[in-house]
């Protein structure tokens, strides 16, 4: 039976929508709480969610089936139902905050003569056909977009060195490990890639060595987020914590925008738009997990049209609430996104996954 996706395209997911997804927010983030042992924050969650996704992907390994036909098999299927119905309300929650902080990006960089919900509707349009076309398609969107990311973080990365101070980053464990752990637990709600490769077992043909190349992929796009957080310090040092959008910020000082302008913005819209596609692909995985839900014959698009919808109608009843809606998600949910995206991926290991006479099931 054909797959949604590939292996090339599932690493190419776990290195330009995940690394992507992180530039936006998380520096700063981190930086309020470990100021100059930022990475240290950011290396304890990806090794975190790497364990995550190296679980899923070894599960991959043992079973052709969809973690909820796994638990279907153990559980029955009232059980896996629910189970699809909470990660359906997951992957929502997981895109509303990013959703959030795309709005705010957009307005105030590019966009700010505007009403900011005004200039970020058309997403919403984008979002629900993209929704509604299923894994299929955003695995055809990555085999593009992976590009477009190295080059445009590159071009950012380079930029941004050029004019970083390294000294800024010394002493290096400076920070109270309380600090540490806070900041671990406080920015969790940006690591979804253990939930989001466990909604890819069983929709791709596995081959030997795949699990490796999986984690290695992802180990990568981790890696990349720390670079960019240490240049980010080396730029800002202290002012870093109010340094929000800084993807949009760290390359203003490279001597030839003076000469060329902000050319660096076109980095930046590049960017941008794998940051567009990290977000959908939330959503994506929440129209699928509804569709297990009503069975397989559930239509796509109208699940997906719900699914922004409600989105839409948050973001909405939420207009210029960010700060709050920032202290709940790093307060009162980072347990959930510990369940979701390295607890369960974990758990789902200890899943039968052999029938009597030992098929794969």
């Amino acid at each position: 039976m054909k797959k949604e996706l590939c292996t090339r395209q599932i690493c190419f997911i776990l290195i330009a929508f995940s690394a992507a997804g992180k530039l936006l927010m998380l520096p700063a983030q981190a930086a309020y709480f470990a100021e100059n042992d930022l990475w240290v924050v950011l290396l304890i969650s990806c090794a975190l969610q790497t364990l995550a996704v190296w679980a899923a992907a070894y599960l991959s390994s043992k079973t052709n089936k969809t973690v909820f036909n796994l638990v279907t098999n153990n559980f029955g299927v009232v059980t896996s139902k629910i189970t699809a119905c909470f990660f359906a309300l997951f992957f929502v929650a997981a895109a509303f905050i990013p959703i959030y902080e795309q709005k705010l990006f957009v307005h105030q960089i590019f966009y700010d003569t505007i009403p900011a919900l005004i200039v970020f509707l058309p997403f919403f349009f984008l979002s629900v056909y993209s929704g509604g076309k299923g894994l299929n398609n955003a695995g055809r969107v990555a085999d593009i977009v992976f590009f477009i990311f190295l080059a445009a973080f590159a071009a950012i990365l380079i930029m941004s060195a050029c004019e970083a101070n390294a000294e800024w980053l010394l002493p290096v464990f400076s920070n109270p490990v309380k600090n540490i752990v806070k900041g671990v637990y406080s920015t969790l709600y940006n690591f979804v890639d253990g939930a989001v490769m466990l909604m890819f077992t069983g929709r791709f043909n596995y081959k030997k060595g795949d699990c490796a190349k999986i984690t290695i992929s992802y180990a990568v796009g981790a890696l990349l987020v720390i670079a960019y957080a240490l240049v980010f310090y080396s730029v800002f040092s202290t002012l870093s914590p109010d340094e929000y959008f800084a993807v949009s910020k760290t390359a203003i000082f490279f001597p030839a925008l003076s000469v060329t302008g902000r050319v660096d913005f076109l980095a930046v819209y590049a960017l941008e738009i794998a940051m567009l596609c990290s977000i959908i692909l939330y959503i994506i995985l929440a129209v699928e997990c509804l569709r297990f839900v009503f069975g397989g014959r559930a239509k796509a698009f109208p699940l997906s049209f719900a699914v922004n919808g409600v989105l839409l109608a948050l973001l909405i009843g939420f207009n210029d609430k960010y700060k709050g809606l920032q202290t709940f998600y790093g307060g009162a949910l980072w347990y959930v996104f510990a369940l979701f995206s390295i607890l369960l991926p974990v758990a789902a290991l200890a899943l039968k996954r052999k029938n009597k006479k030992g098929e794969k099931k």
